[in-house]
């Protein structure tokens, strides 16, 4: 209902870029918000998968360091909810307090007057609760997907960890070698942590193949919203000449900063993922770390398959296009200050 009375008003006002562009920026907020729902609804059953399998690895888990290492990743997911629920609170509140060319909060388009009572009522009560349900909306989703892709890293972690002590309380003889027993003891820790492994990696291609599509919408939208702000104040405010208060010029300068910081905390999650990616590599090394010199030449043979499979890591993406990182986040303040030049010059 938010996007149909926006984009009524689109239409409504074709044509003139300034208000156009003020009414683009929750309407493609909007549609963010859409494609992260639905990306919830059709693959629900797969990523309650994802959940329900790292939850039984991570309750099972009662090593010292694996707790250690369970409570360092908590740790990183806790930090990133404080940023996100910042990103959230910083651009509702700057939202309200700013100015705004229509009566309401938000330019829209009603099938009624919504100037006289009760249709005054009506639009104002649709608005608000509009924009309590999109904040509440992103930061949950946003924790949520952050949680998930955090666990994946946190199960790679783990694998190393086994890998690392596979020969754990396995005394050796004075050739260095181990008996029968206790090669079949090996074998069978062995063979668990390669099969955590591949139930990590498939994880990790699940999320990868789960959000890849909804992340390129919420790039694409974040650089609307950051190029459309940015045009409003340079062209609107500075470029027009028009005078305007400092709550006003606070509220827009706050706006930009929000829809940035929401780019950078995906881009950071990425950056989660980049760490699997060491992660893996970290798994290579636990397996030459570990007194493989003492196994026989069937397990050491399983060892190198393990080393060379982890060279071969998932990479989070939005789309296949964009590796999400801290670098990329700068190319999208770049792509976003690029069609801000763009909007400039059509306006001139």
């Amino acid at each position: 209902a938010a996007a149909c009375v926006q984009i009524a008003d689109i239409i409504d006002i074709w044509g003139d870029i300034n208000l156009m562009a003020e009414t683009a920026l929750l309407l493609f907020m909007e549609f963010a918000v859409i494609s992260k729902i639905l990306t919830l609804l059709l693959r629900y059953d797969r990523i309650m998968e994802i959940i329900n399998g790292t939850e039984e690895i991570l309750y099972f888990e009662n090593g010292l360091e694996g707790q250690r290492i369970i409570a360092s990743v908590d740790k990183e997911t806790t930090r990133f909810l404080q940023f996100n629920s910042a990103f959230v609170v910083l651009s509702t509140t700057f939202w309200f307090t700013g100015e705004h060319s229509s009566t309401f909060f938000i330019r829209a388009k009603y099938p009624f007057n919504e100037l006289k009572s009760p249709g005054y009522e009506f639009a104002l009560i649709h608005q608000c609760m509009m924009m309590v349900f999109t904040g509440y909306t992103v930061f949950n989703i946003n924790i949520f997907f952050a949680s998930v892709v955090a666990g994946c890293r946190c199960r790679l972690k783990l694998v190393a960890l086994s890998i690392r002590n596979i020969c754990i309380n396995i005394p050796v003889n004075k050739k260095n070698l181990i008996t029968p027993e206790e090669e079949k003891i090996v074998k069978e820790r062995l063979h668990c942590a390669i099969s955590q492994h591949k139930c990590a990696l498939n994880a990790a291609k699940d999320i990868k193949n789960c959000i890849s599509e909804f992340l390129l919408v919420q790039f694409t939208v974040s650089i609307i919203i950051i190029c459309t702000t940015a045009y409003q104040l340079a062209v609107v405010c500075l470029f027009q000449n028009k005078a305007i208060g400092n709550i006003q010029k606070t509220s827009m300068f706050g706006y930009i900063l929000g829809a940035s910081l929401e780019v950078f905390l995906f881009c950071f999650q990425g950056e989660f993922l980049r760490n699997a990616v060491r992660d893996c590599e970290e798994i290579a090394d636990a397996a030459y770390e570990c007194p493989w010199y003492t196994l026989t030449q069937p397990l050491k043979r399983t060892l190198l398959i393990i080393m060379m499979r982890a060279q071969s890591p998932v990479i989070l993406t939005a789309g296949g296009f964009i590796d999400l990182s801290i670098r990329e986040f700068m190319g999208i303040l770049k792509a976003s200050y690029s069609f801000f030049t763009v909007l400039q010059q059509v306006s001139e």
